[in-house]
């Protein structure tokens, strides 16, 4: 079922659209809603090949310059994390990017991990001192299992088949093992008001989910859901701004310039528009 269409007849045909900064919102040609699941999905899309093969082209300076706010952001996940769950050990990170969440987590005594398809990112992440596999949940050595934890931060909803990427993850964790991951929330207000407006849909989302739907999906891979709660990005000024341009390209410019002038752009603020949902899930055979 049809959900929304935009005028693009372009798919997602080079690296640049699928970095974490990218400014492709309210790009997504057709977005569909399965009448089995109610799991909407951007229809038609891309092979997975390509799809893999853009993946791993990334390069983004952009997220390098605004560090600080991915560093409160994963600190504030990471507090959330720790109060829910009581398992401790090794802990993958699936998605790690330049390696941030695994600076922010090793810092606090956990043994970390990281996969990451990107060959930019994922070496930006070694350099860091990270374990880290360039590659997917497919591909990553068989003797990487038995983990404590396992979380993706804003990644489900990048995944061709997230389904089979829980799987996956279930099957790398111990009895006890724990999964966290961040994702898109398509049932909330703010989503509902600005329909195909609503800026995360675009060409790197290819699934979204709803509380519900998250659930189903967690539960038929193996997991069962312990609770469900927020998420905020924390930005600074300069980079909110910056994704503003999107829209309103003129008053961007300006605003920034003005930040700049006034000292303020490296303000950081936290951002939970309830768009986002955190699922924190124990492996089922627990």
């Amino acid at each position: 079922m049809t959900i929304f269409q935009d005028a693009t007849r372009i798919g997602a045909d080079r690296p640049a659209l699928m970095a974490c900064t990218s400014l492709d919102h309210g790009t997504f040609g057709q977005i569909v809603e399965c009448v089995a699941c109610s799991i909407r999905f951007r229809s038609p899309r891309e092979d997975d090949a390509t799809i893999l093969g853009l993946y791993e082209g990334v390069e983004d300076a952009v997220y390098l310059e605004n560090e600080r706010g991915r560093v409160l952001t994963f600190t504030r996940a990471l507090d959330q994390l720790e109060a829910r769950v009581p398992s401790r050990g090794p802990l993958l990170d699936v998605g790690c990017y330049t390696g941030v969440f695994l600076d922010v987590a090793a810092a606090r005594g956990w043994p970390v991990t990281g996969v990451e398809p990107s060959r930019w990112a994922a070496a930006a992440a070694r350099r860091r001192g990270h374990r880290v596999h360039n590659g997917t949940l497919d591909t990553i050595p068989p003797e990487w299992n038995s983990f404590a934890v396992v979380t993706m931060w804003d990644a489900l909803e990048h995944y061709v088949d997230p389904l089979r990427e829980l799987r996956r993850a279930s099957a790398l964790t111990r009895d006890d093992g724990y999964l966290v991951l961040s994702t898109v929330n398509v049932d909330c207000g703010l989503v509902r008001l600005l329909g195909k407006r609503w800026p995360w849909y675009m060409r790197m989302h290819l699934s979204y989910f709803s509380p519900p739907t998250l659930t189903r999906a967690l539960e038929l891979a193996g997991w069962r859901v312990v609770s469900l709660g927020g998420y905020a990005h924390v930005v600074t000024c300069d980079y909110l701004l910056l994704k503003l341009g999107r829209y309103l390209p003129r008053t961007s410019a300006a605003l920034r310039a003005a930040f700049r002038r006034l000292g303020l752009s490296d303000r950081t603020i936290a951002v939970d528009m309830g768009d986002f949902v955190t699922a924190y899930a124990r492996k089922a055979t627990a």
